[in-house]
């Protein structure tokens, strides 16, 4: 009658371990599907893009700053993850903030496999851009082995996992009563990812953003904010109609804390949207996975914006 009691009681507390170990295994979180890293080049008095992409094994880079920023941001981040390539490289469009980290990218060693540009019509002109500067940076990646691509509007890049980037609106040049600048010839990209979209509109400025805003493709769980929060960004009806769920600005702390970043953050504490800014959080991680998205700032601060966001989970409504 004991040996049973004792045979009992091993059994119950196998199975207790047991039913235990299984609760606890499932409330470990799966690896992510993919994920979304703002990477911060914007730590000093510069300012700048530099977004990577990984899906499965396949990597992805829209733009990566200013040269002196990507070889003290950048870099250190794609060695730190362990990259030593760059499936697809796509700059948004030719001003050096967003381009010129591209050569330093390849000096460090790493491979850029498929390059993605658009070069301007000859009526396009700013203060910013210099086309034989540009090229030649085109150039450069191109004796380093990278494929180009100009691709049009309607390109759609197939990635891991059932992931796609696709590029929904690739201004070619002035309309006949609108006259636009550089920034307004951004790619405007749309990510497709486990359920959720990210849409990255490049410097998109007033002119060409108060046209699209009439464009309800534009409508994003998550929106890369344009022109690092900048006061000739597009307007607030190009944001009502993106209704993102998050906001991450590719921005400094002095832009979005002045002036010039007041409409975008005053239009972001009025609608209650979770907001980080690179210069103000740092780097920012965006993993998704399960029911969501989970975004985690390097630094918790609340400066500028509604309050303090730290780790915080976007869930996807359409599960």
């Amino acid at each position: 009658m004991k040996h049973t009691n004792k045979m009992t009681l091993v059994v119950f507390v196998i199975a207790l371990i047991f039913s235990a170990g299984f609760y606890y295994f499932k409330q470990i979180p799966e690896s992510p599907v993919a994920s979304w890293h703002m990477i911060n080049v914007n730590s000093g008095k510069l300012q700048g893009d530099a977004n990577l992409l990984i899906v499965g094994d396949e990597t992805v880079m829209i733009d990566a700053g200013y040269a002196s920023e990507a070889r003290k941001a950048v870099i250190p981040y794609l060695k730190k993850l362990g990259i030593k390539k760059i499936d697809h490289f796509f700059i948004t469009h030719p001003h050096k903030d967003h381009y010129e980290g591209l050569a330093i990218i390849l000096d460090a060693g790493i491979s850029i496999k498929n390059l993605y540009y658009k070069v301007p019509a000859s009526d396009i002109r700013d203060c910013c851009y210099n086309k034989a500067n540009f090229l030649k940076f085109i150039r450069y990646a191109e004796e380093r082995g990278a494929k180009l691509v100009q691709p049009q509007a309607g390109f759609r890049l197939s990635l891991p996992q059932g992931s796609t980037l696709e590029l929904l609106h690739a201004q070619e040049g002035n309309l006949p009563d609108v006259k636009f600048d550089v920034n307004d010839l951004s790619m405007i990209m749309k990510w497709h990812v486990n359920g959720l979209t990210v849409l990255f509109p490049g410097d998109l400025n007033m002119s060409l953003g108060g046209i699209l805003s009439a464009d309800k493709r534009m409508q994003s769980d998550f929106l890369k904010m344009p022109h690092h929060g900048a006061e000739s960004l597009a307007p607030n009806s190009f944001f009502n109609t993106v209704k993102p769920s998050a906001v991450l600005v590719p921005g400094p702390d002095w832009v979005w804390c002045s002036e010039r970043g007041a409409r975008p953050g005053k239009w972001t504490i009025k609608r209650k949207v979770p907001t980080w800014v690179n210069g103000i959080n740092g780097n920012i991680k965006v993993e998704f996975n399960g029911d969501g998205a989970v975004i985690t700032p390097e630094r918790t601060d609340g400066r500028c914006k509604l309050k303090a966001f730290g780790v915080v989970l976007i869930k996807n409504k359409n599960r």
